[in-house]
């Protein structure tokens, strides 16, 4: 822990930053699991934003073969 960094009484792994007031936590553990939910969360919502993409796509597709489904009987 650095020198200049305050504990925060109660909490083992919180120390106050002197200089901006800030919080941190100082378990490395925590962190990294942090980290990794924030990547994984962040996949999760890229996937999502893709599969809506691929349903908007579909979507358009198929008003596109109504229409031209819908040209052809016009012409029989």
């Amino acid at each position: 822990m650095d020198d200049k960094m305050i504990k925060v009484e109660g909490f083992n792994d919180l120390v106050r930053d002197p200089t901006t007031g800030a919080i941190l936590n100082i378990n490395k553990s925590e962190i990294e699991t942090a980290r990794e939910q924030k990547r994984l969360r962040r996949q999760k919502e890229l996937e999502e934003a893709e599969l809506r993409e691929s349903v908007s796509k579909l979507e358009n597709e198929m008003g596109e073969i109504k229409n031209l489904l819908s040209r052809l009987v016009e012409k029989l």
